[in-house]
């Protein structure tokens, strides 16, 4: 398992078993590639290096957002499986991006976590579309984000996505305070140490411990 993702916000689980050779590099270039390197090319669609992991995913993902969703052209769940039948199996794609608050918009009789209901529906056809792909999955950010609904918040997700655990976690819209080095906000690691105006969520502490107990667990 990795604990090198590609940023501060996320995790990368990584199985116990020996993944598919799909999106996992050639341990004979595996040393010589940098991050973001060129693995292959299947079906005209490139794939790459995920950071400094060793995982290899398309450049083109299937976004989830509307899958499932309350709206008129939102695709039901038969269209969903289509588009991953056609992207996954047939396209050359690995990368499905996902979240807990999917679809959007959702209903009371489309709630949020349908989506990855709908992607763990697909994986559950056959036994070894789970190492065809990187599932990629968020924790609803905000107020939300604390060390034990990270945990939490995960573990809804596997369930619903039927797997014992996720190529990439991050966090969804996190809270603003925490910093990002690509957004250049606050260095306020710690609010205990300062003072910042979102108390009751996560410090950058406790998000990196969380993340590691996820790692830990393989998930």
């Amino acid at each position: 398992m990795s604990r090198q993702g590609v940023s501060g916000w996320s995790t990368t689980g990584r199985t116990k078993r020996t993944r598919c050779q799909l999106f996992q590099m050639p341990r004979t270039s595996e040393a010589s590639l940098e991050t973001n390197s060129e693995v292959r090319s299947v079906n005209g669609i490139r794939h790459r290096r995920m950071g400094g992991t060793d995982i290899v995913v398309s450049e083109l993902a299937l976004g989830t957002q509307r899958w499932g969703g309350d709206d008129f052209n939102s695709p039901d769940e038969s269209l969903c499986h289509k588009l991953l039948d056609r992207g996954i199996l047939e396209g050359g794609l690995n990368l499905i991006d996902t979240a807990e608050q999917y679809p959007i918009p959702s209903s009371p009789d489309k709630p949020e976590g349908q989506t990855e209901k709908i992607i763990g529906n697909w994986l559950r056809k056959d036994p070894g579309r789970r190492q065809k792909v990187i599932l990629a999955s968020k924790i609803t950010g905000g107020g939300n984000v604390t060390k034990e609904n990270i945990i939490r918040d995960c573990e809804g997700s596997l369930r619903r996505l039927g797997t014992d655990h996720l190529d990439l976690y991050t966090l969804h819209w996190p809270a603003r305070y925490t910093p990002q080095s690509n957004w250049g906000q606050s260095l306020e690691y710690n609010w205990e140490r300062g003072k910042v105006a979102v108390r009751q969520s996560a410090s950058f502490g406790e998000i990196v411990e969380a993340m590691g107990v996820l790692i830990d667990q393989g998930k």
